[in-house]
């Protein structure tokens, strides 16, 4: 379900945050007693809700007439969520989580949001810790800061059934991918895999894959720096890119998944669990709930704040189509939060 989410406001965000929720997390929507708050880091035309951002906007470009535009948050985002369990096997956490406490003008506030609960991670897991897994690209957003220590501290939504995969594009005839981040984002990414993986045995199976993706992307891909630092295909010979992106997906006939690199996303043990893997069901959930208190002149009421990476934006590029000549659509992932009232017990 495509959610309109270009002019959010105090009108119309509780029928679109609750379309939205309903959307992420079934369970949340029955808990709710309405969405009063969302933040997102960008604005987007439309918003289309998912469970991990990241993986359904790269799944775009399979079997749909689509560009692709994520940046390296994105995909840290991704990777934290599926690291996530096997980060608090190997780092005990230092102290008990609090509830915290939040105005509805703080809540208007994404800096101090996103600080508030940065300063929980590192009161939880350490400031050496907390300072390898919170992201510190050039392209970081406040919303991105707060999205991955909600990803670090919440209980995840389960993931839900998105979409089936339609006959998919040929490797050569998908749309244009971006990855947005510059030559000093990916040594940060290759320093923080290199301190990860030294935690445990299992952290040091999933960061090889996840270093090794990086290399082939980077060797696939053209650094570009205007109009913005990132990754694309070289204009002079794009099928290395095309083939990269060509091996992110495979679906065999009968539609069920039988590889791609994007299972380098997802959580090794459900991909190898013994009553079979399916990719809806068992993807790595990218968003988590925590509660909260939100005081008011009523006084506080209890409240939930759910985020991560909420899905991913359908975008009007204003490019056409070649052939077609229709507007070329870009999808890019999602990161942010929504608030919303707990229903009296």
């Amino acid at each position: 379900m495509d959610v309109p989410t270009t002019s959010l406001n105090a009108l119309n965000v509780g029928l679109h945050g609750g379309q939205l929720l309903e959307k992420i997390s079934p369970v949340d929507s029955r808990k709710s007693d309405g969405v009063f708050k969302i933040n997102f880091h960008r604005n987007a035309f439309q918003t289309v809700a998912s469970q991990n951002g990241f993986i359904w906007a790269a799944a775009e470009i399979y079997d749909r007439d689509t560009g692709l535009n994520i940046r390296v948050d994105n995909i840290w985002l991704a990777i934290l969520a599926q690291l996530k369990p096997y980060i608090y096997q190997a780092v005990r956490p230092q102290a008990k989580q609090d509830i915290p406490t939040f105005t509805r003008a703080e809540l208007s506030n994404p800096d101090l949001v996103a600080k508030r609960l940065s300063d929980m991670v590192e009161a939880r897991l350490g400031p050496k810790v907390t300072n390898v897994l919170m992201p510190h690209f050039s392209t970081t957003t406040r919303t991105d800061s707060g999205a991955a220590a909600l990803i670090l501290l919440g209980t995840h939504c389960k993931a839900q059934h998105h979409r089936t995969f339609m006959t998919p594009k040929e490797t050569y005839d998908r749309k244009t991918m971006v990855v947005v981040g510059d030559t000093a984002d990916w040594e940060k990414l290759r320093q923080s895999f290199a301190t990860i993986r030294t935690w445990s045995p299992d952290l040091e199976v999933m960061i090889s894959r996840h270093s090794s993706l990086l290399d082939k992307m980077l060797g696939a891909g053209y650094q570009f720096n205007h109009p913005v630092p990132q990754i694309a295909a070289h204009h002079r010979d794009s099928r290395p890119w095309s083939e990269f992106w060509g091996g992110m997906l495979k679906v065999d006939h009968d539609g069920r998944l039988s590889g791609g690199w994007i299972l380098d996303f997802f959580d090794p043990r459900k991909i190898t669990q013994t009553k079979g893997f399916t990719f809806n069901d068992d993807m790595t959930s990218a968003v988590t709930t925590i509660p909260i208190r939100v005081g008011d002149s009523q006084g506080l009421r209890n409240c939930t704040m759910l985020g991560g990476l909420l899905g991913h934006s359908r975008e009007r590029s204003g490019v056409l189509d070649e052939e077609t000549r229709c507007e070329l659509g870009i999808v890019q992932p999602m990161s942010g939060w929504l608030v919303y009232f707990d229903k009296d017990p």
